[in-house]
């Protein structure tokens, strides 16, 4: 009889070692997925504001017409990208304290004549010549001459105001002006609509002004993302770092932030007013002053039109740019940042810039001087 066959044991070991193989793929395959799609960041997306602010792409600045040099300003920054966000850095007023030696008053002279050479002469041509253009429409005609004659008379006695209204409001932010300097008013008044470049001379404890030009502030009638423009003290700080128009036209041909390499100051988020559900509410705005469209904006400046912004004229926002008016803290920042591209490489800063934009509202003194 034939003896039976002998059953060789399992080999385990290789057994084994073939289920591991076959778990190996679908486990690699499961932390590979995990790796690229379970670990993604969520994407950043573009912050949309309430003004519609164009992307802050750095664009090296083309000046527009020449403006007269300042005897004591120089400057050899050059216009380059920054690769991002500058952090705050504090004002050491001290340093800049010790600029040239330029008297207040004779400062104040000269750009008091280059303000009116640059900004003052040009806005009243361009008046004219809109004025001239509209004669088949008396009524535009007729609003675009009050506006004209509105600027024109500006009294000893609504400068007055402005100089009490500076001194309460910095007051009421417990502020003041620690130093000689300079600052942009903007009234608000729909009745108004003035723009003006003020000097502190920290000497005689007293307010001067350069001049004056039109602007548009927020028109809360149109509703949808309208604001009123808020008042208040509004420090042009680092933090809430400004940009340059791109000057693409939107859907309807506007630049809404005026031609390209326009400066635009950005004063950060406030609250304001807006229309909502038939009635009035308080939301965040962002806060800009900046051109608006030279072709279709310009002649509507002098009444309530933007968005909650501060609308100033080309000439107005070159100037302000070139002499550095409100870059207190950006030109101490440019100290540590030689390559900066948001300033101009040719700005002539003044010897005393500042950094506040100041927005009233003179409606009450219109009132009370209509009903004396």
């Amino acid at each position: 009889m034939a003896s039976p066959k002998k059953i060789k044991p399992k080999n385990t070991i290789k057994t084994a070692l073939t289920f591991l193989a076959g778990l190996a793929l679908p486990v690699s395959l499961v932390v590979g997925w995990h790796v690229a799609y379970g670990q993604q960041d969520a994407t950043d997306k573009p912050r949309q504001t309430s003004t519609g602010s164009a992307q802050r792409v750095p664009q090296p600045y083309q000046p527009g017409s020449p403006l007269p040099p300042l005897p004591h300003a120089s400057s050899q920054q050059q216009a380059r990208p920054a690769p991002q966000a500058p952090a705050k850095q504090p004002v050491n007023t001290a340093s800049l304290e010790q600029a040239p030696a330029v008297p207040a008053g004779d400062e104040l002279d000269d750009m008091r004549k280059i303000f009116s050479s640059t900004v003052q002469q040009p806005n009243m041509e361009r008046m004219d010549r809109y004025i001239k253009g509209w004669k088949n429409a008396p009524k535009v005609q007729q609003a675009l001459e009050d506006r004209r004659n509105r600027l024109a008379r500006l009294d000893k006695r609504f400068l007055d105001f402005v100089r009490e209204d500076v001194a309460a409001q910095m007051k009421q932010r417990d502020l003041a002006f620690e130093r000689s300097q300079y600052f942009v008013y903007a009234d608000r008044n729909p009745k108004t609509q003035f723009v003006l470049v003020g000097f502190y001379d920290a000497d005689a404890r007293r307010v001067e002004f350069l001049g004056a030009d039109l602007m548009s502030s927020g028109n809360l009638e149109k509703g949808g993302d309208y604001y009123v423009t808020p008042t208040g003290v509004f420090e042009n700080l680092v933090d809430n770092f400004g940009y340059r128009a791109l000057g693409t036209p939107n859907q309807e041909g506007w630049r809404g932030l005026g031609a390209k390499d326009s400066r635009v100051w950005d004063f950060g988020d406030q609250k304001s007013v807006k229309k909502y559900k038939g009635g009035n509410t308080v939301s965040q705005m962002r806060l800009l002053m900046h051109s608006t469209d030279p072709d279709k904006g310009e002649p509507r400046l002098g009444r309530t039109d933007s968005k909650g912004c501060v609308r100033i004229s080309h000439t107005l926002n070159h100037f302000l740019d070139t002499y550095a008016i409100l870059d207190l803290n950006y030109e101490h920042w440019a100290k540590t940042k030689p390559e900066s591209w948001l300033l101009k490489k040719d700005r002539r800063p003044v010897s005393y810039p500042g950094k506040y934009l100041i927005i009233g509202d003179s409606t009450s003194y219109f009132t009370a001087q209509a009903n004396p």
